[in-house]
């Protein structure tokens, strides 16, 4: 078995790409790459709705946070209702 390093295995590789033949593009071919570029520009979204859509995402969040602490507090005191609790700074003498 040969145990080649390799540096010789990948200049095997690559004397397959001397092969390879050279062809020649469409003439037209630069000029559709250019209207495809061209075209893209025009994808352009307005600063308007980027800020609109930022501003939405926010209000989300903070609808989100704000109902999340609101829950939070409802199950804690129905916890609290159910098992009567007394809170930790009262004392009883029982």
């Amino acid at each position: 078995m040969k145990n080649k390093s390799s540096k010789y295995v990948m200049e095997d590789l690559l004397q397959i790409l001397e092969n390879i033949r050279k062809v020649e593009a469409p003439s037209e071919l630069y000029s559709q790459i250019l209207s495809k570029i061209e075209g893209q520009k025009k994808d352009f979204v307005s600063p308007k709705w980027i800020l609109t859509a930022a501003a939405v995402i926010v209000v989300l969040i903070s609808f989100n946070i704000k109902l999340f602490e609101n829950t939070k507090d409802s199950l804690r005191s129905d916890f609290d209702t159910l098992f009567m609790m007394k809170s930790p700074n009262t004392f009883s003498y029982e």
